[in-house]
């Protein structure tokens, strides 16, 4: 959480940070690197390329869902730096035009498969956050296809484009348990401001029961790849980076949903990280 809420250089920097969710940006342009190794792409450019358009799409998307979720955050998270004035809004929607521009542009010198990509995914950022995030289930769909398609993006540059399909399938998968379980991080908000998640709509119990079966047929596909060729290094990294730490964020929210659904959340970046090693690995 930001400490200042001034418009020092300090403050400002700080609060695009916090905008950006740089961590996430990484995690993303890893996604995209994974996905072009996996296919056989060994060219270091082609990989730089692709993942800083990656993480400037990625940056795009996190700053046009705070700039649509102001006012949610005013009751979940006051110290968001729009909410706290750090950062204007026709400043953070400037950056984020730009980053998206960046993001295509850079996609252009990958191919015209991975430029397409980039556009559509750099649309379909900014209709999530302006529409289908408060449609609930379907918001929560989008997030997990776009999230796959990282990967299936690296892959398009690829000699074997065909093989980050895999990988695209079990990140669909995690992220979709975890914005499922997300959801319960803002029940008091989100039903203020009229977003339909399924906490809202169907209740807390719900959303754990939801986010819950989607995370073990995760476990329960995870030794699949073996039977595809994948070896004892993704098999390892599948069980210990990504099977352990689901099934302890979904004991998480069993024991109290409400009162652990930031960590639970927290915690399942870990096999989205891992997820991407272990197919590495393999």
């Amino acid at each position: 959480m930001p400490a200042c809420s001034d418009r020092s250089a300090g403050c400002l920097l700080r609060g695009v940070g916090e905008l950006l969710r740089l961590g996430n940006c990484a995690i993303i342009a890893v996604a995209a690197i994974v996905g072009y190794t996996i296919g056989g792409g060994r060219d270091a450019s082609t990989a730089l390329l692709l993942s800083l358009a990656a993480a400037s799409l990625g940056g795009w998307g996190n700053i046009v869902n705070d700039y649509f979720d102001v006012s949610v955050d005013r009751v979940n998270k006051p110290w968001r730096p729009l909410v706290k004035g750090v950062v204007k809004p026709r400043e953070a929607l400037a950056l984020g035009f730009t980053l998206a521009a960046i993001g295509v542009l850079l996609s252009v010198l990958s191919g015209s498969l991975c430029a397409l990509v980039a556009a559509a995914a750099a649309l379909l950022l900014f209709l999530y956050s302006w529409r289908l995030k408060r449609s609930g289930l379907p918001g929560n769909i989008t997030v997990a296809s776009l999230s796959a398609l990282s990967i299936v993006y690296g892959g398009l540059a690829s000699p074997r484009p065909f093989a980050s399909l895999l990988p695209a399938l079990y990140a669909f998968v995690v992220i979709l348990g975890r914005e499922l379980a997300k959801g319960l991080e803002d029940v008091k908000g989100d039903a203020a401001t009229g977003v339909k998640t399924v906490a809202v709509v169907h209740g807390p119990k719900a959303a754990v029961v939801a986010s819950a079966a989607v995370l073990l047929a995760l476990v329960a596909m995870s030794p699949l790849p073996v039977l595809l060729g994948y070896g004892p290094g993704y098999l390892a990294a599948a069980l210990l980076g990504v099977d352990l730490p689901v099934i302890y964020a979904i004991a998480l929210l069993a024991r109290d949903p409400l009162a652990n659904a930031w960590k639970a959340t927290r915690v399942l970046k870990i096999p989205l990280l891992m997820g991407l090693v272990a197919f590495l690995l393999g």
